[in-house]
């Protein structure tokens, strides 16, 4: 089944811990799992041929100000305790999402002609998992 993305939510739990809660005013995420890619080609072989490392987990989350829930989002990167992430691209099929522990950070925009917004770019800090788990 195809989803828009009107349906996307961010959950965070800024302890670090399994009780992730959906933080408002968010319109926007990205999960970028580029792999590590070492050449392995040699003498003789016809083609290019590689490995794959590590996957490298980052991304990118952004919304608009709201005074009543922003400020948490840009606190918890002020501090040394990676958030737990849920992201999920659908709540129409809420059991399928993106999860792991991560360092936030965080930036505030504010233009003349446009919205306050509040974006932030993350690393992971832990294994992510992509729910449910492949059985």
């Amino acid at each position: 089944m195809r989803h828009h993305g009107s349906k996307g939510q961010v959950k965070m739990d800024p302890t670090g811990g399994a009780t992730a809660a959906a933080v408002a005013a968010l319109n926007s995420w990205s999960l970028d799992m580029d792999r590590d890619k070492e050449d392995v080609t040699c003498f003789g072989d016809t083609t290019k041929q590689y490995v794959l490392g590590l996957p490298d987990i980052s991304g990118e989350i952004s919304g608009v100000w709201d005074e009543t829930v922003s400020p948490a989002f840009l606190r918890v990167a002020l501090g040394d305790v990676p958030v737990m992430l849920e992201l999920v691209p659908s709540t129409l099929t809420p059991t399928h999402f993106f999860t792991g522990l991560a360092y936030l950070s965080s930036s505030i925009e504010c233009a003349a002609d446009g919205a306050v917004t509040i974006s932030g770019k993350f690393v992971g800090a832990g294994d992510w998992t992509l729910e449910p788990a492949a059985t």
